[in-house]
């Protein structure tokens, strides 16, 4: 995985990949590498967002964008339980993200479930909390 290419991207600030336990596997940039409570929270928003998916039958989460006042938050869903979280100065640069997240891993493949709106279906689905969401865990 080549992070000094994502990093040399115009308006991208870092590139850091870490797995689920919060461990920096790799960073690129001109910043300080993140924290390991920043990766946890990153790996833990994908999860999260991967369980809604799943929930409402569109499978895994494969990449978020967030918007922020001081700047863009791109992740992306890695093999292996590992994500990609790129610092940003815009969201002009997310079409190249993505080119270059094309040849960084092999397609992830999920198994979408049809959704059904039947009263059944819905009661057997079990509840779910904030804490659980955070502790889901992902397909990828």
């Amino acid at each position: 995985m080549h992070l000094t290419a994502l990093a040399s991207l115009p308006e991208v600030i870092q590139a850091a990949v870490a797995d689920d336990a919060g461990r920096l596997l790799d960073c690129a940039g001109d910043a300080e590498p993140p924290t390991a409570a920043i990766l946890v929270l990153a790996h833990a928003t994908l999860s999260a967002a991967s369980e809604l998916g799943r929930r409402a039958g569109s499978g895994d989460c494969l990449e978020i964008i967030q918007l922020h006042d001081g700047g863009v938050i791109y992740l992306h869903g890695l093999p292996q339980r590992r994500v990609l979280l790129v610092r940003c100065q815009s969201v002009a640069v997310i079409p190249a993200l993505r080119s270059a997240c094309e040849g960084l891993a092999k397609p992830i493949t999920t198994r979408v479930r049809p959704v059904s709106a039947s009263a059944s279906a819905i009661a057997s689905v079990p509840a779910m909390g904030l804490a659980d969401a955070l502790h889901a865990e992902p397909a990828w």
